[in-house]
């Protein structure tokens, strides 16, 4: 099947989209969900809202990104492994719903 011009433009988009939130396209297909999910968590979190963040929790976020990034020790994680990265997301939107309250 030939692709069209469309294709390649949508599949490249999808590509930037993908990236942008903190995945990479060639083992989208072969992470589980959740570990896919703490991964753009962290790095919405490292990114955005660092000043919230502990020196620990930010450590856990970044050992859990270097973990992600090579295929061998990301092959090794098991969805268990996410919940506490995304314990320390629900943590922070806990905090932001907080201060948000306070606003006039």
């Amino acid at each position: 099947m030939k692709q069209t011009y469309k294709d390649k433009q949508a599949k490249a988009l999808t590509a930037d989209w993908l990236k942008d939130i903190g995945l990479d396209v060639p083992y989208f297909n072969q992470t589980h969900i959740k570990l896919l999910q703490a991964k753009t968590l962290a790095t919405t979190l490292l990114e955005q809202n660092a000043n919230l963040l502990s020196s620990t929790q930010t450590a856990k976020l970044e050992k859990f990104l270097k973990q992600m990034k090579h295929k061998n020790t990301r092959d090794k994680l098991k969805p268990t492994h996410a919940y506490p990265i995304l314990n320390i997301g629900t943590k922070i939107n806990r905090q932001l719903f907080k201060q948000y309250k306070k606003l006039p």
